[in-house]
């Protein structure tokens, strides 16, 4: 009888681990075959490896590699460096049969042996300061938004916006421009009031943007 519930108790657990294995998911296509790692939520999430069409192991976060890890696809080509969203991203090394090809990668495309700055501001004339941030949004776009005293400035005057690649858009307190094609060169002209509305002053505004992505660009006078 012992050994009826041993077995009972050791089936139950190989089951239950089987069952959470399989509920362990990695999104890439590529990859998806067998799974052994950290999960969370049923995808792959810290370290694992992954076996598919290609193979991959190191870091995983929401079922795609992300952070550093070694992918070898099927033709026996690898990529060592980082990783995310499931692309090369980072610094990183591909190996091929006769060469390795060493430097940096941004969405899975390569950019060089250096680094480059994901943007370079050129001109910035009479502004407090300015923020410049990425953000999650998939679609290329750049919002500017212009504040003051912590409220959006709604008085200024004589606003121009000049750029070498997509279309100007509106979008509430924003100004925007959409379906860029970088490297993008955007230059931001307008007249603006003190605090006090007793003067005015000539706001002159140019950046680089070579980073693909969308970008939010906050000036404050």
């Amino acid at each position: 009888m012992l050994k009826i519930s041993v077995f009972i108790i050791l089936l139950l657990a190989a089951g239950g681990a089987y069952a959470q294995k399989e509920e362990c998911r990695v999104i890439k296509p590529e990859l998806a075959g067998t799974y052994q790692g950290d999960c969370k939520k049923g995808l792959a999430q810290g370290k694992g490896v992954a076996q598919g069409i290609d193979r991959y192991e190191g870091q995983f976060e929401k079922g795609l590699p992300s952070g550093r890890g070694t992918y070898k696809w099927a033709n026996g080509v690898y990529y060592e460096g980082q990783w995310k969203n499931g692309m090369r991203e980072g610094e990183g090394k591909m190996v091929y049969p006769d060469s390795v090809v060493a430097g940096f990668w941004s969405e899975d495309k390569y950019i060089g042996r250096k680094k480059i700055a994901p943007y370079r501001v050129i001109t910035s004339t009479s502004l407090a300061r300015f923020t410049i941030a990425k953000s999650t949004d998939r679609n290329y776009t750049v919002k500017i938004r212009i504040m003051q005293g912590g409220i959006d400035n709604t008085s200024i005057e004589d606003f121009s916006l000049f750029f070498d690649s997509g279309s100007e858009f509106r979008s509430g307190n924003y100004y925007g421009i959409e379906n860029i094609t970088y490297p993008v060169t955007i230059k931001v002209k307008y007249r603006a009031w003190n605090q006090l509305r007793t003067s005015q002053f000539d706001v002159r505004f140019e950046l680089e943007i070579t980073d693909p992505g969308s970008w939010n660009i906050v000036l404050i006078n």
